[in-house]
């Protein structure tokens, strides 16, 4: 606190004339301690309520504007209220005034056209194929949306004593041990109701790939948070042991053993401002204040995000647009890329690979000229890790389905109820570029799971858990794909020979799904009457040979079927 008085009451003088008269009359003095006080004001402003960073560039920013101002009213008012004042020392002075801020908005305005090159380096995009795009299991892929997962939150804080006192903070994604958790923290309701509390009273956990799994509240005093004021506001708090480091982002996450903590991403800017890059966490805990600063490879193994979503935000459009220079951005345009935007707030989302190592995810589609209609198609996509800032673009998607377009087909595909498509998500699944799409209902209720092929928009499978969207896609992936689904890690090609038990026949709308038992065998075996039609012919008692997709399920879908006698 004590560097951040000093700073401000340093760039108050700046408020000061630097016309002598001003100094030397007294009309014009009695105004100096009003312009001190004035950029006291300026400076609390800037540094106290706006929490910026104490650095040079900074203060040249916000400073240098302020010094070109008053030299032209200094002597603009000089010339007009003193007789004696002469002309040409009054334009010399206005015009270096003019002179410094119209340089500086020059400036400001035209230096990004020579950034080009230095932001796409910064991106450091790396080209990669799907050989590279580990497959994810089906226990480990997020299903619930983040809007769901506040809707349940909501509900959680009617268990508060005050539960009108407080509101729900940011819903963040993150690994916690070995299962992905949706976590929220509760923040207060405005200044009144941080007067009258003692504490933020703790956090809320939604389980991310198990949409029937209970939420808990978690029962924590947490003192210092982002919603709090004054001395207790968590930005400002860091702010005065750290008054030159640039504030990133924060966000709320937990430990392994279930402790409460806000990472606050730090960094520094180069090019003058323009481009921000990650240096390391700060690690705050909010019950007792204490702050721990880490490099960015020295942050703990449980901190899911070193680097924020708006960086990943700007890299991605950086690597998209600027891979051939400023020239080849606005003229020549060519191979440029830019982010597919699903919705008003969704540019990357959070993905994870097989160890549930935390991504953002962005799908491209070719640059669009304004007014111009979308493109349905995806020309590639990126994963940025989220703890490295490494940007991986997979260029082999090409022509792929792009995730605006797996929305509407899921929208589509449920039009008759009503339902609204949530962010959607790729992943490699029985290795095949795979969309999962969460459908909700008009509340937030999360009502049904679509995964669709980006390959063929026809090849889709939904169902309203998990198992039964991935059994739904299995089958029709192999059974309608000319391509072989290719086994993932966690699964494997598999023959089974056997005597049926029972058989069930589901005469649906449109097919006829065969569901069967085999002696000896505790699955519940299925396959799709349209690719195999003398399914329909099976009885108990019949001796067949099936090849399938090991899936470690309760229910497995079949691949082929042979029925001695009937289609061997």
């Amino acid at each position: 606190m004590l560097a951040m008085i000093i700073i401000i009451l340093l760039t108050a003088l700046l408020f000061l004339p630097l016309e002598l008269n001003w100094w030397k009359r007294k009309q014009f003095r009695i105004w100096i301690p009003l312009r001190y006080v004035l950029g006291i004001m300026y400076g609390v402003f800037l540094f106290y309520l706006g929490l910026l960073d104490q650095s040079i560039t900074l203060i040249i920013t916000a400073y240098l504007p302020i010094v070109a101002i008053w030299l032209i009213i200094d002597n603009t008012l000089v010339f007009t209220l003193v007789k004696s004042f002469k002309k040409r020392t009054a334009t010399i002075g206005a015009s270096l005034g003019l002179l410094l801020l119209v340089g500086f908005a020059g400036f400001w305005v035209l230096q990004p056209l020579f950034l080009a090159d230095a932001k796409f380096d910064m991106a450091n995009g790396q080209e990669v194929t799907v050989e590279e795009l580990n497959p994810v299991s089906e226990q480990s892929m997020p299903v619930v949306p983040r809007s769901y997962a506040r809707y349940r939150a909501d509900i959680m804080m009617g268990q508060l004593d005050n539960p009108a006192f407080y509101n729900l903070g940011e819903t963040r994604i993150q690994r916690v041990n070995d299962s992905l958790q949706w976590v929220t923290p509760i923040e207060y309701d405005g200044i009144f109701r941080w007067v009258r509390s003692n504490a933020a009273p703790g956090y809320i956990i939604v389980s991310a790939d198990n949409p029937r799994e209970e939420p808990t509240l978690e029962l924590v005093d947490m003192t210092y948070v982002p919603s709090a004021f004054f001395h207790e506001n968590l930005e400002r708090h860091v702010r005065t042991q750290f008054p030159d480091l640039l504030m990133l982002d924060t966000t709320f996450e937990i430990d392994g053993e279930g402790n409460p903590y806000y990472i606050i991403s730090y960094g520094h800017y180069t090019e003058f401002r323009r481009v921000a890059d990650v240096d390391g966490v700060i690690i705050v805990d909010p019950q007792t204040g204490e702050t721990e600063q880490f490099a960015r490879d020295e942050a703990p193994e449980w901190v899911n995000r070193i680097y924020p979503p708006h960086i990943a935000e700007e890299r991605n459009q950086w690597f998209g647009i600027y891979k051939s220079g400023i020239v080849n951005r606005f003229f020549g345009r060519e191979g440029l890329t830019e982010p597919t935007r699903w919705g008003a707030d969704d540019t990357v989302t959070g993905v994870v690979d097989q160890d549930l190592q935390l991504n953002w995810f962005s799908d491209h589609m070719r640059l669009q000229t304004e007014g111009q209609e979308a493109s349905r198609s995806m020309v590639g996509f990126t994963m940025f890790d989220t703890r490295t800032g490494e940007l991986s673009y997979y260029r082999d998607a090409s022509g792929s389905l792009n995730g605006r377009t797996a929305m509407d087909l899921a929208e589509r595909t449920f039009r008759r109820d009503d339902y609204v498509a949530g962010t959607p998500s790729l992943y490699n699944i029985y290795g095949q570029y795979t969309w999962l799409v969460p459908l909700m209902d008009r509340n937030s209720v999360l009502r049904e799971i679509m995964l669709v092929s980006a390959r063929d928009e026809n090849i889709y499978g939904y169902g309203d858990t998990k198992r039964d969207a991935f059994n739904a896609y299995q089958l029709e992936l192999t059974s309608s794909s000319d391509d072989d689904a290719v086994p993932g890690d966690f699964t494997d090609a598999a023959e089974l020979t056997g005597t049926i038990e029972r058989v069930y026949k589901w005469d649906r709308e449109d097919n006829v799904t065969v569901r069967f038992l085999i002696e000896g065998d505790d699955r519940i075996f299925t396959i799709n009457a349209s690719s195999s039609p003398y399914s329909l012919f099976m009885e108990p008692g019949d001796e067949i040979t099936i090849s399938f997709v090991e899936n470690n399920e309760e229910i497995q879908p079949v691949e082929e079927i042979s029925i001695p006698g009937i289609n061997d």
